[in-house]
């Protein structure tokens, strides 16, 4: 089995060995875990480790807002990047839709705008920020329709593909994108002490890899992320 790095040092060991390419993967948290910048930095470590090709769709922020925020975090858009990761906002997906729909469908351009690139530059990772967003921007009002419907079309593409969902809380009941996924990474800030917030993470769901569901805290330093005993 081939196995995808999460790009934290420490973490791969506790969930088997890394993400099985191929998964879905749900990165679900609540506001200001690291969820885009987690998403981004596994892309970024498989394009210069590995030379893989990953698509970045946002739909929340700009282009030009992800990749500042990544510079400051240590990681340039240098020529690996340049070469290796796709970054598409909505402007862009909008641009497109003349050429990639036939009746101003917006889903209809997502897909078929992915389905080009999987196809012509060969890509083998795909992001979605976020699931949310994308949902309302379908206008689909039967959300569990949606999901299937989203989900059977990821699957099809052949990527792995990490979707990602923000969540108030993480007391929030299960929805159908926890149970359709191949593996659920939980990300929250719990309050250490008085004054203090610790970022953790968990895998609380990764088929067919041996993986440790306890929280661990969360910390970017230097150019990565890391993992240590949660306090």
């Amino acid at each position: 089995m081939e196995l995808l790095s999460t790009s934290i040092k420490g973490f791969d060991e506790e969930i088997g060995g890394g993400i099985p390419k191929g998964s879905i993967i749900l990165l679900s948290g609540t506001p200001g875990t690291y969820k885009s910048s987690m998403a981004y930095s596994i892309l970024y470590k498989a394009a210069h480790k590995e030379g893989s090709m990953g698509i970045f769709l946002l739909l929340e922020q700009s282009m030009d807002s992800l990749i500042r925020q990544q510079e400051g975090m240590g990681r340039p858009m240098d020529e690996k990047a340049k070469q290796h990761i796709i970054v598409s906002d909505v402007g862009r997906i909008r641009a497109a839709m003349d050429k990639f729909s036939t009746d101003n469908d917006w889903m209809e351009a997502l897909r078929s705008y992915v389905e080009y690139i999987v196809e012509k530059r060969d890509a083998e990772l795909l992001v979605i920020d976020s699931l949310p967003v994308l949902e309302i921007l379908s206008g689909e009002v039967n959300k569990r329709k949606f999901l299937f419907e989203l989900f059977e079309w990821m699957r099809g593409l052949g990527t792995t593909t990490i979707l990602i969902s923000e969540k108030k809380n993480l007391d929030m009941e299960y929805g159908e994108e926890e149970f359709l996924s191949d593996g659920v990474f939980q990300l929250t800030l719990s309050p250490v002490g008085e004054v203090d917030l610790q970022r953790r993470i968990r895998c609380i769901k990764m088929r067919g890899m041996d993986h440790n569901t306890s929280m661990f805290a969360l910390d970017h330093k230097g150019k990565g992320f890391n993992i240590s005993p949660a306090i």
